[in-house]
């Protein structure tokens, strides 16, 4: 990758929303709704990252059928044993496909590296690893 990313502001705002801030949670709102579009990114893979952390936790909503924080942190084990059978996959590869899926089916890679004159295949050799660093960091927050 050609800049390094990190999302720990988007982290940190998980983990106070999980812990039952209710004004964080407002701020995560706000912030899922700024990341969908990514407007204020500050590269290629700033942008591409900003996608995948709304698109994963909408895909965490979907996956639990739950929107709250504290909610899916603390559900048991045997309940994501549950989750992982009926939807025939774990919940990190079902993130990763859903984001891999996602900036396929929109073309993200080439609209971006078009965007900020980057190199489409450098974008599209690491989408996978995004979308994995990306998943981690939210499951590392409810789990």
């Amino acid at each position: 990758m050609s800049k390094p990313v990190e999302f720990g502001e988007f982290y940190k705002l998980l983990e106070a929303v999980k812990l039952g801030n209710a004004e964080k949670n407002k701020e995560l709102e706000w912030m899922l709704a700024e990341y969908e579009h990514a407007k204020d990114a500050q590269s290629s893979f700033d942008e591409l990252g900003q996608i995948f952390c709304h698109h994963g936790v909408m895909e965490l909503y979907e996956y639990t059928g739950l929107e709250n924080f504290g909610l899916i942190s603390s559900l048991e084990k045997t309940v994501w044993e549950y989750l992982e059978t009926r939807m025939g996959i774990s919940l990190p590869n079902y993130m990763v496909r859903s984001m891999i899926e996602h900036a396929n089916n929109h073309k993200l890679a080439a609209k971006i590296s078009t965007k900020w004159e980057t190199s489409l295949q450098d974008l599209e050799l690491n989408i996978e690893d995004l979308a994995k660093y990306v998943t981690e960091g939210i499951i590392d927050v409810i789990k």
